[in-house]
């Protein structure tokens, strides 16, 4: 029996007698059914179409639409919708041509039992259900089917464009399949891969013993990642980072192994670049400071016997300031990389040469038995820098100030050798450069005392802590003073006054001579229009100007503002610059010396006879005074040189009509002597000693009212000037 209630199921029952259709209505209504009834063809099949039955009981002959039109129906709408037939022909043909046609069973009317129709619905229903069950079946197979290709193709279509290569092989190792990446990174076609061992890759970067860890890995069914350095087909080496895997059947039996490998060519170079920019210097290729001190701690580490000396020397290159300020920074970096490479053969493979800093240089050389050979090595690498140096064509000298220290005397630690090793570098630089010196306790504490300074003299304009002196200027002829040299004076807060030799150097070294000698531009013509407006006669003042402030600022510029802010004529204004800044025929410095000249300011050469003039080329400058160094004024009565230097430098004047001024001068005989041979402007401690500018006022009123004075003469050291 059919347990139609359960299921829920709908029969529809379509004959034109009313008899049979309620008979089977009533039938299969008891036995749970759903029944609808029709009374011909065209009713029924609009019933299927609205109601959708589970089982379809039709007669044949029928008015209007016939139970054959019923069975077409049914099957183009629904080839597993089960149609029996129940006719009362009875003729044999009718039966074949309904089976034919698409019923599912055949019955003659009237049925003597309706348990036997019973029957057969619950036969076609089952059959229906087994068919429909097979079809879902089959259906979802077919999309499992269908995934599964898509999913394969995928896959397929994934490894075949896979940015990276893909590589399987044989449980020997032998290459089955590679994809396009791999012949386009390898530079082998899948037909010459195919069939080889993956060592046509193998380059010679890594130890055997690495390719064993590999294989050892992979055969014991573990992936192995890691980095390898391949080469193509033409012998290019390249990186890849690497997965290699086991392929497992379904016992866990190693079939195959399959390669991933991302090229990483670019990466690795680009790490190397990153070592190579925090290690080595880009402007020389030496070792930077980073790389050289993880080098010293290592040699450091390395020393285990007590008869081993291990040396380092500091260098410092004595002009490279002067040059960068003459010829542009440009031509300095020229010059530092010939310095590295005289530097590097001057020491030999075995030493370790690094640029430690600007114009700083470091030197390892190989430990040595004995503490004596560091003064060997230090003086061939002192007399290897005195070899002139060629830069497009122009020689340059560019001499060196090193500094030795000896482990484990000299210091125990990097940060101790480093230290002590600056100290004796710049103890060589105050010893007049060009020199070796040797570290001592003494040095160490210098050293101190001058980073000391040096963060004081940051702080000493803004606590007002420098002050202006000034030294009179006389002209011989009336003994009137017609000028005065505007001199710095440093006297830290709480503490007595440091001497300029000190406390220059290290605002040159600094760079802090360009802020402070802006300060003192302001302050000399400031004081120029104060004594004037007090009703002293106008006087020339003169300002030193070193070789940063020269170079680096905008000189002129500078100069035109403190003019038109403190109201100086151009023409009572002198600035004197050093005869080693400008005697160089450089382009840039002529055109600097020029735009000072076109404002109207006088230039005067000071320390005339110091440095490496050339008469044709002063002859070319704007220049209007020439300034006799103190240095040739204290030894022309004692020494015929520097007698006939002085008197070349009178005479060079007198022909150039350049207005001359001799400094220095303290004794009577000096003054005779200068007279004689017509230098007529006379400055030192014969007149005065540098004066605050109250006793300047006084002693010009003194003077120049007609008073004479009497000469203040000191034996003791004359003070240096502002600058060098």
């Amino acid at each position: 029996m059919i347990e139609a209630k359960a299921a829920n199921l709908v029969l529809l029952t379509i004959d034109d007698e009313e008899s049979v259709r309620s008979s089977v209505a009533a039938f299969f209504e008891d036995c749970g059914f759903t029944v609808l009834q029709a009374c011909d063809g065209r009713e029924g099949i609009d019933m299927i179409h609205a109601l959708h039955p589970d089982v379809i009981i039709t007669d044949l002959r029928m008015p209007h639409v016939d139970g054959m039109t019923v069975v077409d129906a049914v099957k183009r709408l629904d080839d597993n919708l089960p149609v029996i037939v129940l006719s009362g022909t009875g003729v044999l043909t009718d039966a074949i041509e309904a089976l034919r046609g698409g019923a599912w069973d055949y019955l003659t009317k009237p049925v003597a039992d309706l348990v036997e129709l019973e029957l057969v619905v619950a036969r076609c229903i089952e059959r229906a259900r087994l068919v429909q069950e097979n079809r879902g079946c089959y259906q979802k197979l077919e999309l499992q089917v269908k995934e599964r290709t898509a999913e394969l193709r995928k896959l397929s279509t994934a490894v075949e464009q896979s940015a990276n290569s893909v590589v399987i092989t044989d449980i020997n190792g032998i290459i089955e399949y590679v994809n396009p990446t791999f012949c386009a990174v390898s530079g082998y076609s899948r037909e010459e891969a195919i069939g080889q061992n993956p060592r046509i890759l193998k380059s010679d970067k890594h130890l055997d013993l690495y390719y064993a860890e590999m294989w050892k890995t992979i055969c014991s069914g573990k992936e192995w990642r890691g980095e390898l350095c391949n080469k193509t087909k033409e012998g290019r080496q390249y990186w890849e980072l690497c997965s290699i895997a086991p392929i497992k059947d379904e016992t866990g039996a190693i079939t195959n192994y399959v390669a991933n490998k991302e090229d990483i060519t670019g990466r690795k170079l680009h790490e190397e670049q990153l070592y190579y920019q925090a290690n080595f210097d880009a402007l020389t290729g030496l070792p930077n400071r980073h790389y050289f001190q993880k080098h010293l701690e290592l040699q450091l580490e390395l020393i285990t016997r007590e008869s081993q000396y291990l040396t380092l020397l500091v260098l410092d290159i004595d002009n490279l300031k002067y040059v960068n300020d003459t010829f542009g920074h440009e031509f300095g970096d020229l010059l530092i990389k010939e310095i590295a490479r005289r530097l590097e053969t001057a020491c030999g493979a075995s030493c370790v040469v690094s640029r430690f800093v600007g114009d700083e240089f470091t030197i390892i050389p190989p430990l040595s038995a004995t503490a004596d050979d560091a003064t060997l090595f230090a003086v061939e690498v002192r007399d290897a820098m005195n070899d002139v140096f060629t830069v497009r064509g122009m020689e340059i000298v560019a001499t060196a100030s090193i500094g030795v220290v000896i482990y484990p005397e000299d210091g125990e630690s990097v940060e101790s050798l480093l230290k002590n090793g600056e100290a004796a570098m710049y103890q060589a630089k105050q010893e007049g450069k060009n020199a070796v010196c040797f570290y001592t306790r003494e040095l160490n504490r210098q050293l101190d005392e001058r980073f000391a300074l040096e963060a004081k003299l940051h702080r000493a304009i803004d606590r007002g802590e420098f002050t202006m002196n000034y030294q009179p200027q006389v002209n011989l002829a009336d003994g009137s003073v017609i000028g005065a040299e505007a001199l710095l004076r440093w006297t830290p807060t709480g503490e007595a006054t440091v001497p300029p030799s000190l406390f220059v150097p290290i605002l040159e070294e600094s760079g802090m001579i360009v802020a402070v000698g802006e300060w003192v531009l302001w302050q000399a013509c400031s004081q120029a229009v104060a004594w004037q407006s007090s009703g002293l006669a106008e006087l020339r003042m003169s300002v030193n100007i070193s070789a940063l402030q020269f170079m680096r600022s905008d000189l002129d510029v500078a100069v035109k503002r403190v003019l038109e802010v403190t109201g100086l004529d151009p023409h009572r204004l002198c600035l004197e610059l050093t005869e080693s800044m400008v005697m160089v025929d450089s382009t840039r410095t002529l055109e600097k010396m020029t735009a000072l000249a076109n404002i109207g300011v006088i230039l005067s050469l000071d320390d005339f006879g110091t440095g490496y003039s050339s008469l044709e080329y002063l002859g070319r400058l704007p220049i209007n005074e020439l300034k006799i160094d103190m240095s040739f004024v204290r030894r022309m009565l004692t020494t015929r040189n520097d007698a006939a230097v002085v008197n070349t430098i009178i005479a060079m004047g007198q022909g150039l009509d350049m207005e001359l001024v001799a400094e220095g001068v303290e004794t009577e005989e000096q003054l005779a002597y200068l007279a004689e041979r017509g230098c007529q402007v006379i400055q030192g401690y014969y007149f005065s000693k540098p004066l605050s500018a109250d006793d300047f006022a006084l002693f010009c009123s003194g003077r120049n009212g007609g008073v004479p004075l009497n000469p203040q003469i000191s034996v003791y050291n004359v003070p240096l000037k502002y600058v060098n």
